[in-house]
């Protein structure tokens, strides 16, 4: 929901949750008064508040050539153009704030995004990895992309699925922590990761 809001704006966040979504599994709700709407859109339209808290200090211009030189787009895509390994940045800067940016590029395995129900119930984290080790001795590792009870699948470093069913495997091990996304805490200077937030910021809209 995070990002909601800023696009749609409070009054039409507040008329989904009144009458739904036609033709998707938006439901609308018949129990919620329209004062009690307004308070659940507001609070939605304060999660960006929340998150988008704190001020891109850098030079977006600079940010774009780092993020250009880096090879980030081997990994991530800005309007349908990059790769799929990473999350999609289009929406970046309406979804998340400078102070929650500079946190991922340095330490971009912690406290990854949490999304839906997985399994049973569980919350499903994203971008999850994890170590699979075959019968025969192969190891691979990766991005959890879908998994049930008895099947995982996994994307490696150059975009291809992998998929096991776990009990053919000798082990099948979490890496919390770990990324694809090599950190810049040491690579980059302060400066430089502030200009790469501030590009990161401008990237507001899918278009």
């Amino acid at each position: 929901l995070h990002g909601v809001a800023a696009v749609l704006g409070v009054p039409a966040v507040q008329s989904i949750i009144r009458r739904g979504i036609e033709g998707t599994a938006m439901p609308g709700s018949t129990t919620l008064s329209e004062k009690e709407a307004a308070n659940i859109a507001a609070y939605i339209g304060k999660l960006d508040s929340a998150i988008n808290a704190g001020n891109a200090t850098g030079d977006p211009h600079k940010g774009e050539g780092l993020y250009n030189s880096g090879g980030c787009s081997a990994c991530h895509m800005i309007a349908g153009q990059g790769g799929s390994i990473g999350p999609d940045l289009s929406r970046i800067g309406a979804a998340r704030g400078p102070t929650n940016l500079k946190a991922r590029l340095q330490d971009p395995g912690a406290n990854l995004p949490q999304v839906g129900d997985g399994p049973f119930g569980s919350r499903w984290t994203q971008y999850l990895m994890y170590r699979a080790v075959e019968k025969d001795g192969r190891v691979m590792e990766g991005v959890r992309v879908g998994e049930d009870s008895f099947t995982i699948v996994l994307k490696d470093a150059g975009g291809k699925l992998h998929g096991f069913r776990k009990p053919d495997l000798r082990s099948l091990e979490k890496e919390p922590g770990k990324s694809f996304m090599p950190s810049f805490k040491e690579t980059l200077s302060a400066p430089q990761l502030d200009d790469l937030v501030a590009y990161l910021m401008t990237l507001k809209s899918a278009q």
